[in-house]
């Protein structure tokens, strides 16, 4: 009878210690690029990219799946002026916003990855989710920086005439990031990632839709709005901001993309004992 209960026990014990990865909790910092595509950058140029950072916090359900929540701020920007499109550089515009940005997504590992075993160091991953970013777009003009949303560009500050309401300075966006883990020493992991934020906002450069009569902008044609909204002739001699004219591309959103470098620190937890009545750390 003792020796059958002894048998339950150290399967009982087996079944308790089963799951052969613990709940690892991670945190980390990231360091890298952002860059923007949108009505200004059509075309995926990365003539603008600029630095962004962050950190985050990992739970490691399995070696397959973890859940992550990043705190992230980049800059980004784009002019017309970079661009080989006739079009665009004759309109001329140009923008500058940080971003900062809130983010929960859910991590597949094509591999195994546990950090307590040497043949499963390293794994490719995909992730998605969904966040909150928070923006203010601004131009400069003359030596000196404007911000746009204010100023209502596109109309947005008569929206009875013009028909467009002023945007949020916030928006959600979906993350799609792909990369590769690598853990380095003892619980010391890096990974390299790009992710693709595609957002709900077309207004992260302040470029939507279609040029306003200036007299649905603050100041009418002399104010500060109609220069910022039509800078054609700064290199031509002729406006070519004429009311209902199309000034961007409303039917897309705009997108920013994060790409990074990443160092997180594992804290360990210690198992069940194994059948055998060993400890182990997962």
């Amino acid at each position: 009878m003792r020796l059958i209960l002894k048998k339950l026990a150290v399967i009982f014990a087996f079944f308790i210690a089963a799951p052969a990865f613990a709940q690892f909790h991670e945190i980390g910092v990231w360091g890298g690029v952002a860059n923007y595509f949108g009505d200004l950058n059509p075309k995926f140029n990365w003539k603008f990219v600029r630095p962004a950072g962050g950190a985050f916090y990992r739970y490691n359900f399995s070696t397959r799946f973890a859940g992550k929540l990043a705190l992230s701020y980049g800059e980004v920007e784009f002019s017309d002026a970079g661009t080989k499109i006739p079009r665009n550089l004759q309109r001329n515009l140009s923008f500058k916003t940080g971003i900062a940005d809130i983010t929960g997504t859910f991590e597949f590992n094509f591999f195994k990855f546990d950090k307590t075993k040497k043949k499963f160091w390293f794994s490719p991953y995909l992730a998605t989710g969904v966040g909150i970013f928070f923006f203010n777009p601004k131009a400069q003009y003359e030596g000196k920086w404007y911000y746009l949303q204010p100023l209502g560009t596109e109309g947005q500050n008569d929206p009875s005439y013009s028909g467009v309401k002023k945007y949020k300075l916030y928006a959600f966006h979906i993350p799609i990031e792909g990369g590769f883990k690598f853990h380095i020493y003892k619980n010391w992991n890096i990974s390299v990632f790009g992710s693709v934020h595609k957002t709900f906002t077309d207004y992260l450069d302040d470029v939507s839709g279609n040029y306003p009569a200036t007299v649905s902008l603050p100041g009418g044609s002399k104010g500060i709005a109609a220069k910022l909204s039509d800078r054609s002739d700064e290199v031509a001699d002729v406006k070519i901001g004429k009311e209902g004219y199309q000034r961007g591309e409303s039917k897309k959103k705009d997108d920013f993309v994060f790409v990074g470098v990443s160092l997180s620190f594992t804290f360990m937890s210690m198992q069940c004992p194994t059948p055998s009545g060993s400890s182990t750390y997962r």
